[in-house]
């Protein structure tokens, strides 16, 4: 059932993904309104597409026209997925507790965390979560992959006193992770003795021995692990399954996905070397049918895919940063005569710090260090007026887009558990949806055990 919904899903997507590849910020630049967006959208260019979708999914009503046909198509496969998913109560309910009835340790909470808000939501979730799957399989130690400044290998290691190697590619990320250590001490003295959290600075691959390094870091033997991770970019998900499946101690793992645009393809060349990988084992697609019939996503689409209908539902700036920037394309295109590398260029979160359209290019051109002299504040202001009728367009644009975007996301992450299920037919695999989608737009968590 899996497999097909899979299947249903990349067949669904298939006539879209010109659109879904398309780059926000050519919009006026290609005509991207006209090139991609089929005609019966285009005469709904002021209509919310968030409030419509939300309509047709709480009630159930014949559809009148081609857009309402399209958003209960994407609404069925929402429907489908919830069937062959997990809310994390359901989780909770259904697998953890009844395979593990002992109490979680109580934790030792600090007086402060060093966290966002946002990440010591999905800290506070994701812990106890690893500590009852550590029970569940009997695994000795943690392995934080992708450990970053150790949010959750800290959390880990304090409160459920698990011996947990952080393993992280960047070795000032790992220096910065033990600076954070030594602040947290200031409000939580026993976290001074805490011997339990270790970082090092690897770069893992297929040939990677965890039990070899786990010794070489804590001096300790480890027969058994649980790898997880907490937003692993790009392909270092996929590293983390085939670990799963190569190495009989890798007993469990808790995957959270992001930064899928980062993630390389089979069949689609990376822009920035042009070249395919297709015989990567940590490549999209990771399944034996989408590699069989070489499907293909793209970066766009799989940028996309990290985009939460619920956070952009709830941002009423009606994507005033992506208005700006596809205008100043034009700008570097028309009066600065820039020809290539343009989807490259950088700028930033520049409307955070602008009142105005005006602020904005200044800035920019600051940023970029062009000639400020080429323009002036009347040319500017033509820009604005002269495309000021189409920002709703645009905010219609990138709401058709977003509707996809879950869909996206589950392909990649429906292909990865299809291929746990094709690759450890013995392991329990489950799609949980753990985080509250608006603080944390990437929020499933892909858990097998063995």
């Amino acid at each position: 059932m899996i497999e097909e919904i899979l299947i249903g899903i990349r067949d669904f997507l298939q006539p879209y993904l010109p659109l879904l590849n398309t780059h926000n910020v050519d919009y006026l630049t290609c005509n991207h309104w006209n090139t991609y967006v089929p005609e019966w959208i285009r005469q709904e260019e002021r209509i919310d597409l968030y409030d419509l979708f939300d309509q047709r999914y709480k009630e159930s009503l014949l559809a009148k026209n081609l857009l309402e046909e399209l958003i209960d198509n994407i609404i069925k496969w929402k429907g489908k997925i919830e069937q062959i998913t997990y809310t994390y109560e359901k989780f909770e309910e259904e697998i953890l507790q009844k395979k593990y009835k002992n109490e979680p340790k109580l934790h030792k909470h600090t007086t402060r965390t060093f966290m966002s808000q946002k990440k010591e939501h999905e800290v506070e979730i994701l812990a106890p979560i690893i500590d009852q799957l550590a029970n569940m399989t009997n695994t000795d130690s943690i392995i934080d992959y992708g450990s970053g400044r150790g949010y959750l290998g800290v959390k880990i290691s304090y409160d459920y006193e698990r011996n947990v190697l952080g393993i992280e590619s960047c070795e000032e990320t790992v220096h910065s992770s033990e600076r954070r250590i030594e602040l947290l001490s200031k409000y939580q003295k026993e976290l001074r003795d805490n011997a339990k959290y270790k970082a090092t600075s690897t770069i893992v691959d297929s040939e990677t021995n965890f039990q070899k390094l786990f010794y070489q870091t804590f001096n300790y033997s480890s027969s058994s692990f649980l790898l997880c991770s907490l937003h692993a970019c790009g392909s270092l998900s996929c590293s983390l399954l085939y670990h799963f499946v190569k190495n009989s101690s890798v007993r469990a793992i808790a995957n959270v996905s992001c930064c899928y645009h980062l993630l390389e393809e089979k069949y689609v060349a990376n822009p920035f070397t042009n070249y395919c990988n297709e015989n990567d084992p940590c490549s999209f697609p990771l399944s034996h049918r989408l590699i069989q019939e070489k499907t293909k996503l793209g970066r766009n689409a799989r940028m996309l895919a990290v985009q939460s209908f619920e956070r952009n539902k709830a941002d009423q700036t009606l994507n005033a940063g992506l208005w700006y920037r596809a205008i100043m394309q034009l700008i570097l295109i028309e009066i600065y005569e820039l020809t290539t590398g343009l989807q490259d260029i950088k700028l930033g979160k520049l409307t955070k710090k602008s009142l105005t359209f005006e602020e904005y290019v200044w800035k920019a051109l600051d940023k970029l260090k062009l000639d400020k002299t080429k323009i002036t504040s009347s040319m500017i202001n033509d820009y604005w007026i002269r495309y000021e009728s189409c920002h709703h367009q645009l905010h219609t644009f990138i709401q058709l887009k977003v509707l996809f975007s879950g869909l996206i996301e589950m392909m990649i992450l429906l292909d990865r558990l299809v291929f746990l299920q094709e690759s450890v037919p013995t392991a329990s695999s489950y799609l949980v949806a753990l985080f509250d989608p608006i603080k944390s737009p990437r929020r499933w968590c892909l858990i097998s055990l063995k």
